[in-house]
């Protein structure tokens, strides 16, 4: 009997982990789609080096392709140049 509990614990943990998982798709799905809801006419302006955060109105130098504030990607970031960003892949984009 103590060998059928062991694997119905193993099974529960397999499908919290299916889950899980699936919950992070789901994330990515919606975080993909709000990104492409963004009109030009919601993206910020570069002034003076600066750039203002839509989401916390943070100021950050131009060359920022986050938030210093809230984390979030700047809209500018996607025309940066992405020579120096590091390897490329990500889970969402």
């Amino acid at each position: 009997m103590e060998a059928t509990m062991l694997d119905s614990q193993w099974y529960l943990g397999v499908l919290l982990a299916g889950v899980a998982a699936h919950l992070v798709v789901l994330y990515g799905t919606y975080r993909r789609q709000q990104a492409a809801a963004t009109t030009d006419a919601d993206a910020a302006t570069v002034e003076n080096g600066v750039i203002d955060c839509p989401e916390c109105g943070t100021a950050n130098d131009a060359d920022y392709r986050y938030c210093g504030g809230c984390a979030t990607q700047l809209p500018h970031a996607g025309a940066l140049n992405q020579q120096d960003t590091g390897p490329r892949g990500s889970l969402f984009g």
